[in-house]
């Protein structure tokens, strides 16, 4: 599970144990300058550039872009040398994202790239990333919040002038505005929108604070709450309401932005909402669920023992390091805020037509939450997709991941002809 957190720290280089660092400077000193290649993602390689300059301070310093994800030197941390190895880190909490290398004599760097106990070979070589093509112009619209301006795509459909926009809001994690994190590109979002234009159907979407094009926008790990999200989701909501040639406004929320969409609309008056893989428990809940089937014996009960603690609002200052990168004490002020919401209690205050898809190969979120949110919105479409897991997307098993890192697998058949059915349905 993916929990969306936000601070970029400064970088820092350190010796240890006082010993003679002159290995560890020249390793440094061989690092310094452009790097690229990719992460060995299977079947589509996710193609990076990493680059290390000495700042003022003559300090070694890096930072990483990955163009298919719209992350722009992004700043790196935790830079350590131990003897050859290089070891670095992407600061995004409530992810561990590590890499380990070596320089080769054949002036190479190379090793392994490390994310949330997944492993995946990654090679780099000297020199800039060739530049792609340009893509196609984007239409950028921008709301201005306390900790600087956000950026969203507005896509509208080709031909005919749209009367509908919707705001596509996407899950939890440090997700951008296509539905990708890093080291998993799906495009899974960036297809619902192309499928509403070909259904005249404008729509917004957005990375989160500290993804895509909005990465330098964060609020500090220990400040951030739930609220903050939905007020980003509530500043596009009325930037649209704005725009006159619209007569409607909806809410399309993937997982966690379910959630947050649904409050949204109780301050934002919308005609329709459209609730993707989104939970139908307190998240607590849900994540109690999913850990059980990772954990076992003290670890598990050690996650029960935070979770019931977050609950109640009291934080845990010691935690195991497995459990760490989920709850560690600068993230749980942001659970306990996500904890304290019932997505039931808030859809019985919203009569706008909805439709809840939910897909059956979904190991994050279950059959189960659909059915109590269907029987909490007063005025549903409730379907359940046979086989479609988290990522929207057709999977042959649960267990199956290949189409959380390939952006050429479709959305599900089935949910696209659904989605389309219930725009019809409440089109003007």
């Amino acid at each position: 599970m993916k929990i969306f957190l936000l601070a970029v720290l400064l970088f820092v280089v350190g010796c240890s144990n006082g010993q003679e660092p002159e290995v560890e400077e020249n390793v440094l000193e061989d690092l310094l300058g452009d790097w690229h290649g990719a992460i060995e993602v299977p079947d589509v390689p996710l193609n990076i550039q990493v680059s290390f300059e000495e700042d003022e301070d003559e300090e070694v310093i890096g930072f990483i872009s990955i163009p298919a994800q719209g992350i722009d030197r992004y700043p790196l941390s935790d830079l350590e040398v131990d003897e050859e190895v290089v070891t670095f880190e992407m600061d995004i909490p409530g992810q561990f994202i590590e890499f380990t290398g070596e320089l080769t004599e054949s002036e190479t760097f190379e090793g392994d790239f490390n994310q949330q106990g997944h492993t995946f070979d990654f090679k780099l070589e000297r020199g800039l990333l060739a530049e792609e093509d340009d893509e196609e112009e984007i239409n950028w619209l921008t709301v201005d919040t306390e900790f600087g301006p956000l950026q969203g795509e507005l896509l509208e459909p080709e031909g005919e002038e749209a009367h509908t926009v919707a705001l596509i809001i996407s899950g939890s994690g440090p997700t951008d505005r296509n539905g990708n994190s890093p080291g998993m590109e799906n495009d899974s979002l960036k297809m619902v929108a192309e499928t509403l234009a070909e259904q005249n159907v404008a729509s917004l979407r957005y990375s989160k604070r500290g993804a895509g094009e909005n990465s330098e926008v964060t609020i500090p790990e220990e400040e951030l709450a739930i609220e903050d999200l939905v007020e980003d989701a509530v500043k596009w909501l009325q930037k649209l309401d704005e725009k006159e040639q619209y007569d409607q406004l909806i809410i399309v929320g993937h997982s966690q932005g379910a959630l947050i969409g649904s409050l949204a609309a109780l301050q934002v008056d919308v005609d329709g909402l459209v609730s993707l893989a989104g939970a139908g428990r307190p998240m607590s809940e849900v994540l109690l669920d999913q850990l059980e089937g990772q954990l076992t014996g003290d670890l598990l009960e050690e996650a029960e023992m935070i979770i019931e603690s977050l609950q109640e609002g009291e934080y845990v200052e010691e935690v195991s390091s497995e459990l760490y990168s989920l709850f560690r004490p600068t993230v749980q002020p942001f659970l306990a805020t996500w904890f304290t919401y019932n997505p039931t209690e808030i859809a019985s205050s919203i009569t706008v037509p909805t439709l809840i898809a939910q897909g059956t190969h979904d190991t994050q979120v279950f059959v189960e939450d659909a059915e109590n949110l269907a029987e909490a919105y007063p005025n549903n479409d409730l379907v359940i997709v046979d086989g479609m897991n988290h990522v929207l997307k057709d999977s042959p098993s649960p267990n199956d991941m290949s189409s959380y890192a390939d952006p050429s697998i479709p959305l599900s058949e089935e949910l696209v002809e659904e989605i389309n059915q219930f725009i019809e349905r409440i089109s003007p």
